[in-house]
């Protein structure tokens, strides 16, 4: 058997805000007979030759974990309710499930929906807070730099400090302009019409 036949890889990218559109699209590809095998951070996805429709797979965050679970338990918990993690990626998990078994949640638990929506929600917001820390502190440091540089009469070095403050300024604002603002604010209208649904169906 030809075993370069068994597996496909596959480059694709997903923005935080759609890992519904992540969920979906490896879904799509199980269905066709390639499960899902690993995900790297370069969002290289290797897919392996299998059974079509015969595993289920939905990508996961273990933070805020019910019922006050630790990691550890919360796999083992998984484990027990017949799912498997296939991967890790960062933060992320995936998590593979026999179709046979059921899905992983019912097609109408807003809750549920709500639940992973949320936790998205705040990794988003954490990792926007970390870059922006990370910026702050570069920037902080250059204009240190340029300082003791400007009273030592080093003017080049003062330009050379200056300029890197100037540039980590504007990818921040470029960061948030055009990356987390736009995650975050669909994240937050997921969050919206989950709990709008929720409120005609309670």
């Amino acid at each position: 058997m030809n075993t370069q036949n068994e597996y496909k890889k596959v480059w694709n990218f997903f923005f935080i805000s759609q890992w519904r559109e992540e969920e979906k699209w490896l879904n799509d590809m199980a269905r066709e007979g390639w499960h899902l095998v690993h995900v790297n951070a370069l969002v290289r996805y290797v897919f392996k030759r299998g059974t079509p429709r015969e595993f289920i797979y939905k990508p996961d965050l273990p933070e805020n974990l019910p019922h006050g679970l630790g990691r550890e338990e919360y796999y083992n918990f998984l484990t027990e309710c017949g799912i498997r993690i296939v991967c890790e990626k960062k933060q992320w998990i995936y998590l593979q499930k026999r179709t046979a078994d059921g899905p992983f949640d019912a097609d109408d638990d807003m809750f549920a929906k709500l639940r992973i929506t949320n936790k998205v929600y705040g990794y988003a917001i954490r990792n926007m807070c970390r870059l922006l820390r990370a910026f702050t502190i570069i920037i902080i440091l250059n204009l240190c730099g340029a300082s003791i540089a400007g009273a030592t009469m080093s003017f080049a070095a003062t330009d050379f400090f200056s300029s890197i403050a100037i540039g980590v300024g504007i990818g921040a604002i470029t960061a948030l302009t055009f990356i987390f603002v736009p995650i975050i604010t669909k994240l937050r209208k997921q969050m919206n019409e989950t709990i709008d649904e929720l409120g005609v169906r309670h």
